[in-house]
């Protein structure tokens, strides 16, 4: 497993957000779970507001367009001071080396947007609802990690028979949020890090908010 040792000052921007902007890598299956996040968080009347930004055409797919998505919504509409931008990516070591990947980081710390990167992909986020994966033989864990054979949403169909990657149903999930967010500090075993070096997700810093803000709103 490839290791990214540098260390850094997380930069998430301000702990409770009244906005917070999601580029999304995936096509289908982050851009529906966010929508059904940003619907709950609605129906709950949370101040927070979640604009999830659309695919991009062509299926430009690399984290490299959506950093330029986020540069182009920044630069059009700009970002007020309680704003926060967020990046939603995976690490996928069959597609992008490395080096591609530290220069997105390197590029978000110095915008300050989150990187809420997933090692491998977005459906460990998604298994981690239903499944303490640091409980796992490592073995098991090893085989999640390389991900071959769709081996992440095989394992979500052990919990959620009905699961479908291109359209997530949010209510399989929803409810067991912040079990999901135990579960990935659990895994993040180096948050100083640019991101997860090993199987873990950073998805959880945005739920975080998310769960913050409405309890905030509750008080």
């Amino acid at each position: 497993m490839a290791r990214e040792s540098r260390s850094f000052t997380r930069i998430s921007g301000v702990r409770d957000p009244s906005l917070i902007v999601i580029a999304c890598e995936g096509a289908a299956t982050e851009p529906v779970y966010f929508r059904g996040v940003a619907d709950k968080s609605d129906a709950l009347g949370s101040r927070l507001k979640l604009k999830v930004l659309p695919p991009r055409e062509a299926n430009l797919s690399a984290p490299k367009y959506v950093l330029q998505q986020m540069n182009t919504y920044k630069k059009e509409f700009g970002i007020g001071k309680r704003d926060e931008l967020c990046l939603v990516i995976d690490r996928d070591q069959q597609s992008w080396e490395e080096k591609a990947i530290s220069e997105i980081a390197k590029v978000c710390d110095q915008k300050q947007y989150l990187l809420a990167l997933s090692n491998p992909a977005f459906d460990l986020w998604l298994l981690l609802h239903h499944l303490d994966v640091s409980e796992l033989p490592q073995g098991e864990q090893k085989a999640l990690y390389y991900n071959k054979k769709s081996a992440l949403k095989r394992k979500i169909k052990e919990f959620v028979a009905s699961y479908q990657s291109s359209a997530p149903d949010i209510d399989d999930f929803w409810v067991l949020t912040e079990q999901a967010i135990d579960h990935a500090k659990k895994l993040d075993k180096d948050p100083a890090s640019r991101w997860p070096n090993e199987l873990g997700t950073r998805v959880y810093l945005i739920l975080e908010k998310i769960l913050s803000a409405k309890e905030n709103d509750i008080a």
